[in-house]
């Protein structure tokens, strides 16, 4: 893929930036659409024909925030675990550095080596993920390394895990979501009421210490998102996504993002443009304390 900047930005070198956005084209245990690799270079096109102006808070965070946009991270031949090796390695001085990154993907198999990424230096911290798919599997297809298992790997490393819009998941992942210990679940019938999304909300408040945030396009109803790999009915809202996002960057230090699984349409721009939109959101949710 062409090396395009996120919103048409001059380039800027990484280690002069204080967030670097990191596209990573990479395809490998999808079972259903095919297509993410491509979703990288969409976003990142479609990001060019954004309004720099955030309506929700009314700054331009583009103004404010040094921000770089990496090479894209080609694939490892070698397998998925030599990819999230190599995603690690890339990404750990970064965080080291005190840089927040926002990874655009590609599958979302590649979440644990950036969340294990960023707990060299945040230890403390805490996952949320908004999902339509539970992703909590031990295997899928003899894989341990599939997109279907990636929120497992994410659990396994041991931080408290927030799960949110999930509506479909397997009985060995509904077993995991009624026993888990640092697993919070709200299920997108839950937050599609209005106690429901109130309590989600408050729970997201609460949290303590640094948050990354890794976000499958699927939660989000088809109708708004309809370029994923498996669209499930009775998705969130692009406002409720939002609202979200921007809950997390209100209660502290949100150091980190993935933004996963969008599979571009052809002839169909709405989804990588949405999935744009909602990249912009992250970044000025991470730096939105810092500016005021």
């Amino acid at each position: 893929m062409a090396h395009l900047t996120f919103l048409d930005l001059r380039y800027l070198p990484v280690k002069e930036a204080e967030a670097v956005i990191l596209p990573i084209p990479y395809e490998a245990t999808t079972t259903y659409g095919a297509g993410t690799r491509e979703a990288p270079e969409a976003i990142l096109a479609a990001s060019r024909h954004l309004e720099l102006w955030d309506e929700d808070d009314d700054w331009d965070p583009s103004a404010q925030i040094t921000l770089a946009t990496a090479p894209p991270l080609t694939p490892e031949a070698a397998g998925p675990q030599a990819m999230l090796d190599k995603v690690r390695k890339t990404v750990q001085p970064w965080f080291s550095q005190g840089k927040a990154v926002l990874a655009l993907g590609g599958e979302h198999t590649l979440t644990p080596a950036l969340v294990q990424a960023a707990q060299t230096k945040y230890p403390d911290l805490t996952v949320v993920a908004l999902d339509a798919h539970a992703d909590l599997r031990d295997t899928y297809d003899g894989s341990k390394l599939s997109h279907a298992c990636a929120l497992r790997r994410v659990y396994e490393l041991g931080r408290p895990l927030t799960l949110l819009g999930v509506r479909a998941y397997s009985q060995e992942e509904h077993q995991l979501l009624t026993v888990a210990p640092r697993l919070t679940v709200y299920k997108a019938a839950t937050l599609a009421t209005p106690d429901g999304w109130e309590a989600a909300l408050r729970h997201l408040r609460g949290l303590a210490g640094p948050v990354y945030l890794t976000l499958d396009a699927d939660v989000l109803d088809p109708g708004v998102m309809p370029g994923v790999g498996t669209p499930e009915p009775g998705g969130l809202s692009y406002r409720q996504v939002v609202e979200i996002i921007r809950t997390l960057g209100e209660r502290g230090p949100l150091i980190g993002a993935d933004l996963m699984e969008v599979t571009p349409l052809p002839g169909h721009r709405v989804s990588e443009f949405t999935a744009a939109r909602l990249a912009y959101k992250i970044l000025a949710a991470m730096f939105r304390l810092r500016r005021g």
